[in-house]
């Protein structure tokens, strides 16, 4: 889409309505890996499923919240980053798409709620999306049985690993420096990959249960990998790819052939009730 003109795009109007957004952010990667690697990772894969299904790929967006803390790293809050978010689907609403395959490619906890909640809000309460359906795709949902992200996930390689890194290498070989990699002291690594939350240290005035601890990254991490760089392959990462590539577009070929813009109810399961 960002290479295209306002004829070009209101012709593909004119044929479709549905569109991809890749999601990625600007965060520490170790030394190894470009800022932008999710980013890289999310507009590459966004543009080959969309030339395998002819769906038009969004500019990937950057904005997100990471945590980390490491130089280059960028910042943007949860509730701000729903905000960016909400307004570009309201503004791709207005010009007339109505079928919209989100693809995130970064995680995290708080930046993972803050998307879901503003896309129901959307939903709910904004009489534009009356006919809208939102897919909601996050790469790691989109790679088979032991392949992939649920390999990755069952071996704790969480960030900057031999995932992310394969991927690199099969798509933009010429961003990985692995002549550069470096891990954090190997106790700290180990702990960073027992829980990918552990990269973070809490603090509070009182220790109480009812008081509020603050977060922020432990300050001895260096690098910031979370995984088994060491381990990664070209060769790897288009199993990865092509894995994850062929999964998305059955998913968004069997969605679309089915979306007429009518809601129906579905069966509902409230969140379980939590006092503690």
């Amino acid at each position: 889409m960002k290479d295209m003109t306002v004829k070009m795009v209101r012709e593909y109007l004119s044929r479709k309505k549905s569109i991809i957004i890749p999601i990625g952010i600007i965060e520490q990667h170790g030394y190894h890996l470009p800022l932008y690697t999710d980013s890289l990772i999310a507009e590459n894969l966004a543009r080959l499923i969309g030339e395998k299904t002819g769906i038009l790929a969004a500019p990937v967006m950057y904005q997100s919240f990471s945590g980390g803390e490491l130089p280059g790293t960028i910042n943007i809050s949860p509730a701000t980053m729903s905000l960016v978010m909400s307004d570009m689907l309201i503004s791709l609403v207005k010009q007339g798409f109505r079928n919209f395959y989100l693809l995130p490619c970064h995680g995290g906890s708080e930046n993972t709620r803050a998307l879901i909640d503003v896309l129901k809000l959307l939903l709910r309460s904004n009489p534009a999306f009356e006919n809208v359906m939102i897919v909601l795709m996050p790469v790691w949902k989109l790679s088979s049985e032991g392949v992939g992200w649920r390999k990755a996930l069952k071996e704790h390689d969480w960030h900057s690993g031999w995932l992310e890194t394969s991927m690199v290498l099969a798509l933009e070989p010429d961003k990985v420096r692995m002549d550069e990699l470096q891990l954090d002291e190997k106790q700290l690594l180990d702990f960073m990959i027992a829980h990918p939350d552990n990269y973070q240290r809490a603090e509070k005035i009182v220790n109480d249960e009812m008081v509020v601890a603050r977060l922020s990254q432990r300050k001895e991490i260096k690098v910031g990998v979370m995984g088994h760089p060491e381990k990664a392959s070209a060769e790897l990462g288009r199993k990865i790819v092509d894995d994850i590539v062929a999964n998305a577009v059955k998913k968004i070929t069997d969605l679309e052939s089915k979306a007429d813009g009518i809601y129906k109810e579905v069966p509902f399961h409230p969140d379980p009730i939590v006092l503690d």
